[in-house]
């Protein structure tokens, strides 16, 4: 006999005792009274807990601490590893004054804010490494079509964790840079600011998240993970173009 989608019953009947014993876990309270559950959620910060108790599918929310030592030790192992909402403000100073007497050329610092949020109400984000790109933008494009191309004006790192609910707030080392201000013809270059890259790496190195207010990194870049960890790589002061592929010219 087999089931509608051709898997023999014993087979289906294996793999579903297979599933089950996956997802099961034994624990106790710390009266002793034991259940069989399945870890739905839990939130470190807090102490909220989401099972679903296997006996007849109830799903219960309650915290953690109802549980004795080796159940919380056990429940913190088998707790889905989720990704929280994480919303990004950047703001960005830049203060631009002339180099000497020139009308045309300008020194631009720029300064950079970053405020990450935890938008999530029940995910922590564990210890991560964070790290900024500043990107500048050749101004020798408005003189030649051909000359449009990105520089990694700063790259920096932080590692810090963000419980639910919370946010973490980090302010870039400022950032010098020169450019024609003629946004004509007779330009003769430099590099303006064009906008920041972010990317999150888990404690093990993993790329989870990125974000970036460039558009051709939205559009490309960060859709392609192969292409992000590649940005990963980039280093101050190198020539790329606006979508951060390496590009082999000097400006």
């Amino acid at each position: 006999m087999t089931k509608p989608f051709g898997l023999p019953v014993a087979l289906t009947l294996v793999l579903f005792l297979i599933a089950f014993a996956a997802s099961a876990l034994e624990v106790k309270s710390t009266n002793g009274q034991a259940m069989d559950v399945e870890v739905l959620g839990y939130t470190k910060s807090s102490g909220n807990l989401r099972i679903k108790r296997l006996s007849d599918g109830m799903i219960f929310n309650t915290k953690i601490e109802i549980f004795d030592d080796a159940s919380r030790a056990a429940i913190e192992k088998a707790a889905p590893v989720m990704m929280p909402d994480l919303k990004v403000e950047v703001s960005v100073g830049k203060r631009r004054a002339r180099i000497g007497d020139s009308s045309y050329m300008k020194k631009q610092e720029i300064t950079t804010t970053l405020k990450i949020s935890n938008g999530s109400r029940d995910i922590d984000l564990g210890r991560s490494k964070f790290t900024v790109l500043l990107m500048g933008r050749s101004t020798s494009r408005f003189a030649n079509r051909d000359a449009d191309a990105g520089k990694v004006l700063a790259k920096e790192s932080f590692e810090q964790s963000i419980p639910a609910g919370k946010m973490v707030e980090f302010e870039s080392k400022p950032v010098m840079t020169e450019f024609d201000s003629d946004f004509d013809a007779s330009n003769i270059g430099g590099w303006e600011y064009d906008g920041y890259v972010l990317i999150i790496q888990d404690a093990e190195g993993k790329i989870v998240d990125s974000k970036s207010n460039i558009g051709p990194v939205q559009t490309e870049t960060l859709k392609d993970p192969e292409k992000v960890k590649k940005a990963l790589e980039l280093q101050k002061d190198t020539i790329v173009d606006r979508a951060l592929n390496r590009l082999n010219r000097s400006f």
